[in-house]
């Protein structure tokens, strides 16, 4: 009860885990984003195309020009589903032929992938339902749709799932780690070396962070070892792009740690405070159980304020989609951001004299 921090999360936190479990895990799967490849452009696929668009989980995106700007935009993560429709399908239509369409889906989340395709299986249905009805006719499959997985066609849970639980992991252990340097030293009465010498506070923070760093970073390479030898998870992207990305990543969740470890009083606290803050936001908000991009503006800004969001997209997009260094560079520059704003603020907290 002496200790304002504990008692503050003693009291705050199980409000704090009602509304962010309660906001952030969700398994509705809508705001899908999805485009049309129309090569066609008769008005027989534009009214295939319309069942699709009409489907309230389907965010309709720019029509697609080119199956090169298909991969790129499914690639970069602003495009889950899109429907490629050939040239000459309104004739073969007319014709009584069946043409084939594709169905392009993004399988780096096998369960919103799936979901997705029984969406479009859906629109089908009504399509047919529509054509028979106008001839008079039964049309059971006026075109056959061929699904096409994405990024991971093996459609294994695990090759989406571990890059996610890396994510988690370097958060958990690195930030819990990191959160006891400073408060232990305080709770033992060592701190008064730091105060009592003329090393400076940025000096004496990266001094307790670096060790921390490099058992996280040794952490990662257990990680990935594990992830490509017991689990098969296949890695198509540049293993120097992801390496070099996990490490600043292990710089920013130290420094969360550490930075919460400036403003408390005990360890106790401190784990108890990391918990909260950090591992919370980022279960929840940062893509491991659905993409952020589909999330509500309040918890896709939630997602994005923890360096797990960012380290998420740059992980997953290395092991299935192919990242090289010019795919992360916008992750790096946001992670490398949170590791000195993380810096910065535990050295404007750390106090140089007793209290």
């Amino acid at each position: 009860m002496r200790d304002p921090i504990r008692l503050f999360f003693a009291l705050a936190g199980p409000i704090i885990l009602m509304i962010t479990v309660g906001y952030g895990i969700s398994f509705d799967v809508d705001e899908l984003s999805f485009a049309v490849f129309d090569q066609d452009q008769t008005p027989e696929s534009r009214r295939l195309a319309e069942q699709f668009t009409a489907i309230a989980q389907f965010a309709e995106t720019a029509p697609v020009e080119s199956l090169d700007a298909l991969e790129a935009r499914m690639k970069a993560g602003a495009l889950t589903v899109a429907l490629e429709i050939p040239e000459g399908a309104g004739r073969m239509l007319h014709q009584g032929k069946v043409p084939e369409v594709s169905l392009w889906v993004d399988g780096s989340m096998p369960f919103r992938a799936e979901t997705a395709r029984g969406y479009a299986l859906g629109a089908l249905t009504r399509f047919a339902a529509i054509l028979a009805e106008e001839s008079g006719t039964a049309t059971p499959s006026p075109v056959t749709l061929e699904t096409r997985f994405r990024f991971n066609q093996a459609f294994r849970s695990a090759n989406a799932m571990l890059p996610s639980v890396i994510m988690l992991i370097l958060i958990l252990i690195p930030a819990v780690m990191s959160a006891i340097g400073v408060v232990r030293e305080v709770e033992t009465g060592t701190i008064a070396n730091f105060r009592s010498t003329p090393v400076r506070r940025v000096e004496f923070l990266l001094g307790k962070q670096i060790p921390y760093i490099a058992l996280s970073a040794l952490a990662f390479a257990a990680l990935f070892a594990l992830g490509q030898g017991l689990f098969q998870v296949p890695f198509t992207g540049s293993l120097g792009a992801l390496t070099a990305l996990a490490l600043l990543y292990v710089c920013a969740t130290t420094g969360l740690g550490q930075l919460i470890s400036t403003f408390t009083k005990t360890q106790v606290s401190a784990v108890f405070a990391v918990a909260v803050i950090s591992i919370i936001p980022t279960v929840n908000f940062s893509g491991l159980i659905v993409p952020v991009s589909s999330l509500e503006t309040a918890g896709r800004l939630t997602g994005l304020a923890f360096p797990g969001a960012w380290f998420q997209t740059g992980a997953l997009g290395t092991f299935l989609k192919g990242f090289g260094w010019a795919d992360i560079g916008t992750s790096a520059a946001a992670i490398a951001g949170f590791a000195a704003l993380y810096l910065a603020a535990a050295v404007a907290i750390l106090r140089k004299q007793e209290p």
